[in-house]
């Protein structure tokens, strides 16, 4: 997958992340930043939500940090020969493969709200979503048997 592909998921996913947590205005965020994609070559295995990405044949992998934080870790997944995830996305699996890069891309901004009935003063609201993407090439593939939960 070429490294736009991959910014277009992250980016996506990024503006989707603030795009929740605004419903009231649909403004693009002030200030994106993303660091250079990162080689990195290491083998791994993560469990986490399968889920289909935006375009056609693209999967993501949304698993918690190995440090037990509350972070989570999005993986781009491709595949290696003979590994089909169609038919596991929306459920909990564990992958192994090789992390072949990793990239930060964070955003950030400003909201004026309305202010409440009878309050005074103009509220505002900052917004920062910062998402760890890696591209995962994926060997070998295990469901759960859990769905993912929403």
């Amino acid at each position: 997958m070429s490294c736009k592909s991959f910014n277009t998921i992250a980016i996506g996913a990024l503006l989707l992340g603030v795009g929740a947590c605004n419903r009231t205005q649909n403004a693009a965020p002030e200030l994106l930043t993303q660091t250079p994609e990162r080689p990195m070559n290491q083998p791994t295995t993560v469990s986490g939500c399968l889920r289909s990405g935006l375009a056609d044949n693209t999967f993501v992998l949304h698993s918690r940090n190995a440090d037990a934080s509350a972070n989570t870790v999005t993986y781009q997944l491709t595949t290696g020969p003979g590994v089909d995830l169609h038919r596991y996305a929306g459920q909990e699996v564990e992958v192994s493969g090789t992390v072949e890069s990793e990239q930060t891309v964070a955003t950030s901004g400003k909201v004026q709200e309305p202010p409440a009935k009878g309050a005074a003063g103009t509220p505002v609201v900052e917004t920062k979503a910062e998402l760890d993407v890696r591209k995962l090439k994926v060997s070998a593939v295990k469901p759960s048997g859990n769905r993912c939960s929403d």
